[in-house]
């Protein structure tokens, strides 16, 4: 009876130290909660230096008026990270093909972010109605 009380003991002496383990390695990652975030904010102005180094809206502006379209100036951003952008432009009056215009203005903002090293946007067209 001896016997197998020491088997016991020590089967539960190696589960708990198994369970230890799992908790502490999994405790353990690579990057911190803290780490992640000031890596995202570190993009976020990363890709903001090199817009307005780039001089972006502007040529965008330009660019969608080359192609015909009234861009308003009004031209908003959501940066989370260099891999996770939107840009929501306003427009005065869109062609009657609006699906076809919206993709060739993502196609073009696009076209002109990626030139510039920004990457590629999520690109929502608004139109204004005055």
């Amino acid at each position: 009876m001896r016997r197998s009380n020491k088997g016991v003991l020590l089967l539960g002496f190696a589960l708990f130290c198994i369970v230890v383990l799992v908790i502490i390695l999994s405790s353990l990652t690579s990057e911190s909660d803290q780490d992640l975030y000031l890596r995202d904010v570190q993009e976020v102005e990363t890709v903001t230096s090199k817009m307005i180094d780039a001089n972006f809206q502007q040529e965008l502006i330009t660019k969608l008026k080359d192609e015909g379209y009234k861009p308003t100036g009004s031209i908003a951003y959501t940066i989370f990270s260099m891999d996770k952008k939107e840009i929501t432009i306003v427009l005065h009056g869109i062609d009657t093909s609006r699906k076809k215009a919206e993709k060739y203005i993502e196609q073009l903002t696009n076209q002109l972010s990626t030139s510039l090293g920004l990457g590629t946007f999520k690109v929502k067209v608004v139109e204004d109605k005055d």
